[in-house]
C-alpha cells in the first residue's frame, strides 16, 4: 500500500502540476473568476487522473470490463473530493484572506488525501479485498 500511495502521489503529481497551471494560467493571465478557474483545471485534470491512474497507480485492480464502472466511481470520488476543496477554497479566500494561489495549493492538498482514499477505498478495488 505504501508503494501504492507513492505512485498515487507521483501521478497525482503531474495531474496536479497540469490542473493547477490550467487554473493559474485562467485566472491570473486570462482573468477568469478564480472559481471557474478553479473548475476548468479540475475538470482537465479528471480527465487526465482517471487515464493515469487506472493504468499506473491501480493497474493490478483495474480490468478493462470494469472500466465504466470504475469511471463512474472516479467521478464519484472526484466530485466529493472536489465540492470539500471547493468549500475550502471559499473560505479560505473570502473569511481567512489568503492569497488566491496560495489558497488553491492548500485547497488541493484537501483534495488530493480525499482522492485518493476514495479511490483506494471504492474506485479501484481489488478482487482480494471482496472476499477477506
Amino acid at each position: 500500500m505504501i508503494r501504492q500511495f507513492m505512485t498515487f502521489c507521483g501521478v497525482g503529481l503531474i495531474n496536479t502540476i497540469a490542473g493547477l497551471a490550467v487554473i493559474l494560467f485562467l485566472s491570473e493571465v486570462l482573468g477568469v473568476h478564480y472559481m471557474l478557474a478553479n473548475a476548468l483545471g479540475y475538470a482537465f485534470g479528471l480527465g487526465i487522473g482517471f487515464v493515469l491512474h487506472r493504468s499506473i497507480t491501480f493497474r493490478a485492480q483495474a480490468k478493462m470490463e470494469k472500466g465504466r464502472s470504475e469511471l463512474a466511481k472516479f467521478i464519484l470520488v472526484f466530485a466529493v473530493a472536489y465540492l470539500v476543496q471547493l468549500a475550502a477554497l471559499y473560505a479560505l479566500m473570502n473569511y481567512l484572506h489568503v492569497p488566491a494561489a496560495l489558497a488553491q495549493i492548500l485547497a488541493i492538498g484537501i483534495y488530493t488525501i480525499l482522492n485518493y482514499l476514495g479511490n483506494r477505498i471504492f474506485t479501484f478495488q481489488s478482487d482480494k479485498e471482496h472476499s477477506v
